[in-house]
């Protein structure tokens, strides 16, 4: 199953044509870093402080659309990165939960993601019904990957959430997110019956927007 979902992350990367940077002498440079000069991009403190909460938003949504609980297989880290290590990347396994209806994900990422600045989404679509979702954050670097594989004979299909800041500039602090990041599993912030989606899911109300 993991090599699976790096296969469609690899997948992804190809489609925005090289998982390097191609500029000369930036051989440090990853696709996942920003176009912006180093200097201007967002900061690794502003990008906790104000782009995770929309991604967990995002995933709050997820499980709401029937995911249910994501039980995380990987772990959360800043990392050095950039040229002489100057700057920070945050990673995080979001985890995985039940397979939703790739369509709902598309909607609340278009709703949550592109407005945090996730602005290039790529969609993937394979011949077993998996399907692998992207978007991507052009300038200040940084994407969140969707992966959702299909039920099958032998196996229950899987919704799979990770993400990655790009490289950074930062105080030197490595502000943690204005959240608890859940270290074992995201427990879905209310009831839900497998396979359905509660009526918050569909039409999502200011009352219903996780804080």
């Amino acid at each position: 199953m993991r090599l699976r979902y790096r296969l469609y992350a690899l997948s992804a990367c190809l489609v925005l044509a090289s998982c390097l940077s191609t500029v000369k002498g930036e051989k440090h440079k990853h696709f996942w870093d920003g176009r912006k000069d180093f200097e201007k991009r967002q900061t690794l403190e502003a990008y906790k402080r104000d782009t995770l909460p929309a991604i967990e938003k995002f995933q709050t949504r997820l499980s709401q659309a029937g995911a249910g609980v994501f039980k995380r297989d990987g772990g959360v880290s800043d990392r050095s990165c950039g040229k002489n290590n100057v700057g920070r990347e945050y990673w995080n396994s979001g985890g995985r939960g039940r397979n939703i209806d790739a369509a709902i994900a598309i909607k609340y990422g278009d709703q949550i993601l592109v407005p945090a600045g996730f602005t290039k989404k790529v969609v993937k679509k394979y011949d077993n019904g998996d399907v692998a979702l992207s978007w991507y954050n052009v300038g200040d670097g940084g994407f969140v990957s969707v992966i959702i594989t299909a039920n099958t004979a032998t196996a229950f299909g899987t919704t799979g959430i990770h993400y990655v800041s790009g490289c950074r500039p930062t105080d030197g602090s490595t502000t943690p997110p204005p959240s608890p990041v859940p270290t074992e599993e995201w427990t879905a912030p209310e009831p839900l019956t497998p396979g359905t989606a509660p009526p918050s899911a569909q039409t999502p109300t200011d009352a219903q927007t996780p804080s």
